[in-house]
């Protein structure tokens, strides 16, 4: 994996992503004390439409830009994406109202959703051999998985002298390196081919037809909805559990999402090794199905300590899911329609977000900590068994 860094290009576009990661890390977590300190207990509702809006943003505009964006100026398109998500982040410094919250993270993450299909077809680009091109995609998920553990490190040292506020300040400064650091990188020459005309509409829905026609890969959308189930919770409840309702710090909340950070890239590690000697599909099931257990489990919840083993589980859970799938992505489509499909993912997965982001806000505000996670058991098992029943009830047999 290390023969990635020889690669001058990859290697200033993954430290660009880095940053912008972390960068992006501990807004996620200041926006999260910001809903509390203006909604109070009913933060969950605040932070869930907020995370809402945020997935609108990326499953409606991100297949948009993927079809006005021809192959032409890239480079320009990402330093531009990148310092108006600055101008963006730097507007919530300055947030005293919810609506204000609603409009900043609608126009930071429509942004993002134009930044992220552009940069992975660029990486695409620089990372021309298949292999080469996998494992990119494998350190890059490493990248996310880190970013869960460094950013609430960095957050819990900040916090200790500084206001959360200035997160976004941090954000902002980090948007602004990427983008120095996209303008130093050289980017591939593209000999763009005459082609057909395609209305827009055409491009944006083709990789989700296609999708959406295989069998294998309803499975995946399937587990889709488990781990935005899941993670739902944890990322738009999180602060009112452990401030609301146990009372405790935000360094409390910050600390729990550091587990939730450390069990998820702990598994990924265990997943790359067990993947070569053991079916994808089952190694992904076997995850959904104990993370339904564990939603079972989690509504005896009474103790920050029994809180924290409870995230770190279902982030280590996450990893079952999510590391296999890009495999069983490729090996169910052609090499023609393969980013495509990497597109319609993409989209798909976070509509899932988009449905349990509020939901989840509302359950726990309506009916408590432990009803909401009996629903959530409900909810991880009936998928579970879909994706089952689709990879091999269907067939009658393992």
């Amino acid at each position: 994996m290390f023969e990635l860094f020889y690669i001058p290009a990859f290697r200033t576009l993954f430290a660009a992503q880095i940053i912008a990661l972390i960068g992006t890390g501990l807004t996620t977590i200041a926006l999260a004390l910001l809903a509390f300190e203006l909604a109070g207990n009913q933060a969950g509702i605040v932070l869930g439409t907020a995370l809402a809006i945020k997935m609108i943003a990326y499953v409606f505009i991100s297949p948009l830009i993927t079809g006005l964006i021809g192959n032409n100026y890239k480079k320009l398109y990402l330093i531009v994406f990148d310092l108006m998500r600055a101008c963006a982040v730097i507007l919530l410094f300055f947030v005293n109202s919810i609506w204000q919250i609603y409009l900043i993270i609608f126009c930071l993450h429509a942004l993002s959703a134009g930044f992220t299909p552009i940069y992975q077809s660029v990486t695409s680009e620089i990372l021309k051999e298949d292999s080469l091109f996998v494992r990119g995609s494998s350190l890059s998920r490493v990248a996310y998985n880190l970013e869960n553990i460094l950013s609430p490190t960095f957050a819990i040292l900040m916090l200790s002298f500084m206001n959360y506020s200035w997160f976004f300040i941090g954000n902002t400064i980090c948007f602004l390196f990427s983008a120095l650091l996209i303008l130093v990188t050289k980017f591939p020459e593209i000999h763009v081919k005459k082609m057909e005309f395609t209305p827009i509409w055409k491009k944006a829905t083709s990789g989700i037809v296609l999708f959406l026609r295989n069998r294998n890969l309803l499975a995946i959308l399937s587990l889709n909805m488990v781990i935005a189930t899941s993670g739902a919770m944890i990322l738009v409840n999180s602060v009112t559990i452990i401030q609301g309702i146990f009372g405790l710090s935000e360094s409390k909340l910050v600390l729990a999402m550091l587990y939730y950070g450390i069990g998820a890239a702990f598994s990924a590690m265990i997943v790359f090794i067990i993947s070569a000697i053991s079916n994808y599909k089952l190694i992904m099931l076997a995850g959904a199905f104990l993370t339904s257990l564990l939603s079972l489990g989690s509504s005896f919840i009474q103790s920050y300590e029994a809180l924290l083993i409870s995230w770190a589980s279902f982030g280590f859970l996450s990893s079952f899911i999510l590391v296999p799938m890009g495999q069983i992505l490729r090996e169910e489509t052609d090499i023609k329609d393969r980013t495509v499909i990497f597109g319609a993912q993409f989209s798909l997965s976070h509509a899932c977000w988009l449905i349990t982001y509020p939901l989840i806000g509302y359950f726990l505000v309506f009916f408590g900590l432990k009803v909401s996670f009996m629903i959530i058991f409900s909810i991880v098992l009936v998928a579970t068994f879909i994706a089952w029943f689709l990879w091999y009830g269907l067939k009658g047999k393992f």
